[in-house]
């Protein structure tokens, strides 16, 4: 799965809910907390992002990745995947939950005459 996909695809959910200038804010407090690009930290590490959604947010994340899941089940039509299931993933490190969730992020992403690999 290609990085660029992944981090452009978080980007616009992430800017659908907030809108730019709302989403700019959270990218900046991301990025001095995690001490790097917070979509790069994403990329690498899921449970690295929500864990600084976390710390920034406290008690009110979970209402932010619900809101974030069902943003991406939207957006995606997804379909036989819960709120519980996606949040989940978002929150699991193992390679099969990453790649299951860059999967669901990014489809419908895929440039012309490029597979997802």
């Amino acid at each position: 799965m290609r990085p660029e996909l992944v981090k452009r695809a978080l980007r616009n959910v992430i800017r659908s809910i907030l809108g730019e200038g709302g989403s700019r804010v959270l990218e900046l407090h991301l990025e001095r907390m995690l001490g790097r690009d917070p979509y790069d930290a994403f990329y690498e590490n899921p449970k690295l992002f929500c864990d600084g959604l976390r710390s920034l947010f406290g008690v009110g994340c979970r209402g932010l990745l619900r809101v974030i899941a069902s943003t991406i089940i939207e957006l995606h039509e997804v379909q036989g995947m819960t709120l519980e299931n996606l949040i989940n993933l978002l929150d699991d490190n193992s390679l099969r939950s990453r790649k299951l969730l860059f999967k669901i992020l990014c489809s419908g992403y895929w440039p012309e005459g490029e597979s997802e690999g």
